[in-house]
């Protein structure tokens, strides 16, 4: 399957307390440590979504907020999906805990997986058309990406417990600390 990914890395990171997309991991910032699982998937296009004052410097496409953008997650995915119009593997930074392995096993084949607290919609597949409802979504000002997927009617697993640790977000330092259970 041809597919493109992007790594998001533009979110305040207000919990954390500073950018976590420059949080050291494995000696490197997380940003470098996650993009390098995305560029072991083979993607076609590989882009980075975030905000032009992180300075966030690769060789990879760069697709930046709008300048005091405030559309969330969804104004970035749709920002990207709009570009590469082809199926988008979406991995937030904040995932350190996601594997190669499990992108390529389970996660480009395609869809959305949900778990007891909804749709994991920050490493995902997002098709193309779903932009239709994203943009109608933006437009209105309703960011809420469970409501905008649940629409889109995607191909949804359910997520294992097995699964749910490679889900896992480190929102602040001490969900980065711990292990993943």
């Amino acid at each position: 399957m041809s597919f493109a990914a992007v790594l998001l890395c533009g979110g305040r990171s207000t919990r954390m307390g500073r950018d976590k997309a420059f949080i050291d991991r494995q000696g490197r910032p997380l940003w470098q440590v996650q993009l390098e699982k995305l560029q072991q998937l083979g993607p076609e296009r590989l882009l980075i979504s975030c905000r032009a004052e992180q300075n966030i410097v690769s060789d990879v496409e760069m697709v930046f907020d709008p300048i005091d953008a405030n559309d969330g997650p969804l104004g970035a995915i749709t920002r990207c999906l709009e570009s590469v119009r082809m199926p988008l593997l979406v991995l937030a930074v904040d995932m350190p805990w996601m594997s190669v392995a499990f992108l390529r096993e389970r996660v480009v084949p395609g869809g959305f997986f949900r778990g007891p607290h909804g749709f994991e919609a920050l490493c995902a597949i997002y098709e193309p058309n779903m932009l239709p409802t994203m943009q109608t979504a933006l437009a209105e000002h309703r960011l809420a990406l469970q409501r905008v997927i649940e629409a889109c009617q995607p191909c949804v697993q359910e997520l294992t417990e097995e699964d749910e640790g490679f889900f896992r977000n480190a929102n602040t330092p001490e969900e980065l600390a711990a292990p993943p259970s």
